[in-house]
């Protein structure tokens, strides 16, 4: 087993399987306050039948500020990946520019490869 692998479930079916585990830290945050947001959302749904009114409008309220909280980070995360993917189409760019000889060779290499893992299905 790998260090940074982590058990994961695989469809539900019981059977485990070693994943890496993502590399970013902000990644790794954001899973963690997403299995946390579903855990809480598991609670309120368990706990709905016993609550009064009063009881059920706070748990709403709760639920909205964690939605509202979740969707701010992942606004954050969608930024963070569409700026890392502008520069790396510029980096791209750059390189292709700067070597396009090298660039066409290593667009024929993907090509070829990716020919023959196509060939084999």
């Amino acid at each position: 087993m790998e260090e940074n692998a982590q058990a994961v479930p695989i469809r539900g079916n019981g059977n485990f399987s070693q994943m890496p585990k993502p590399q970013s830290p902000d990644v790794e945050q954001l899973t963690r306050d997403f299995r946390a947001f579903i855990a809480d959302c598991e609670t309120l749904f368990k706990n709905a039948t016993t609550l009064s009114g009063s009881g059920a409008a706070l748990a709403r309220a709760q639920l909205s500020e964690k939605a509202a909280a979740a969707k701010i980070k992942l606004d954050a995360m969608r930024m963070t990946a569409s700026d890392r993917a502008a520069q790396t189409r510029v980096a791209t760019e750059e390189y292709v520019r700067r070597e396009p000889m090298k660039a066409i060779a290593w667009a024929a290499v993907a090509g070829a490869v990716m020919g023959l893992l196509m060939s084999r299905r």
